[in-house]
């Protein structure tokens, strides 16, 4: 396996996520929607679980709950930043600072080097990042001048938790997958993850199962679940020969299809400095890609 094997397999999976991304963002019951998915996907995965048993491990243990709390975290932020603001715009900010994190956290964490050119592909990403939470360049002024009109905006402040947990769970998952074949890793965090969810619809008292699976629903679930899964079973697949430093940047290939998709199939407005932003992001994921040793 090398890296070209892991391009490949990574864009293909950035596409398959912009995809399933985009549901949470028209669904009237995204709460339903995570609940339908969960648990079609337990079913679903059930047989490959079984093929790929080993026995776990006490370590793996370990990053078999930290990943399901964090993914609990990541998809709690993430209803809540689709709920908030448009999807051309938190898609690419919640991914491009997820992924930002991830290659000048590996460098530090876990010993992975990045060179120059990576170094100016993250200064590109924060550029767009920049550039996604701005209406016109007079803004940029009130953010420097310590108003942060950014940090007001409630979907902004979650897809910024969004890409934290991004982070977080891109290196935990790196560890879990060195312990545990990913299929079945992936299998018992999503476990834990649906069980972490219901115990929090328990406390808030709110029902998401009531004709949960008609036949519309049984449709709509089973395809986003799957694509939710088979687009991270990838990135897992991938974790599993490849550093994460190379891995998480590679994930954004769905940024400038997100402005697209926001625009054609969202009725969202096209805003130039949200599109030119995605594309700053772009290419300094690609950057700081070529540049990880």
């Amino acid at each position: 396996m090398n890296n070209l094997t892991a391009f490949i397999i990574v864009i293909i999976s950035g596409f398959i996520h912009v995809i399933w991304n985009s549901r949470y963002k028209i669904t009237d019951n995204r709460n339903q929607l995570f609940a339908g998915t969960r648990i079609l996907n337990t079913i679903y995965l059930l047989p490959l679980c079984i093929f790929f048993y080993e026995p776990i491990s006490s370590s793996a243990w370990i990053y078999i709950i930290a990943s399901a709390i964090i993914h609990f975290l990541y998809f709690y932020f993430l209803i809540f930043m689709y709920e908030n603001e448009d999807f051309s715009k938190v898609y690419p900010l919640s991914r491009g600072l997820g992924n930002l994190l991830t290659p000048i956290l590996g460098t530090t964490l876990i010993q992975e080097i990045i060179s120059k050119i990576s170094l100016i592909g993250i200064i590109i990403n924060l550029a767009g990042l920049l550039m996604l939470n701005l209406k016109n360049f007079k803004e940029i002024k009130n953010n420097i001048s310590g108003k942060l009109l950014i940090f007001k905006n409630k979907g902004v402040n979650y897809s910024i938790l969004t890409g934290l947990t991004i982070t977080s769970y891109s290196f935990v998952d790196k560890l879990g997958v060195e312990s545990l074949n990913p299929i079945q890793y992936f299998y018992m965090y999503s476990i834990l993850t649906m069980f972490l969810f219901n115990l929090l619809l328990l406390i808030k008292k709110e029902n998401v199962y009531s004709s949960i699976l008609t036949k519309k629903n049984f449709i709509e679930f089973s395809y986003v679940g799957l694509a939710d899964s088979i687009s991270y079973l990838l990135i897992l697949y991938a974790l599993t020969f490849v550093e994460v430093s190379y891995i998480s940047p590679m994930r954004n290939s769905g940024i400038i299809i997100s402005s697209f998709m926001g625009y054609f199939y969202l009725s969202e407005k096209l805003h130039k400095l949200r599109f030119y932003g995605s594309i700053l992001i772009f290419i300094g994921i690609i950057l700081t890609t070529i540049g990880i040793k």
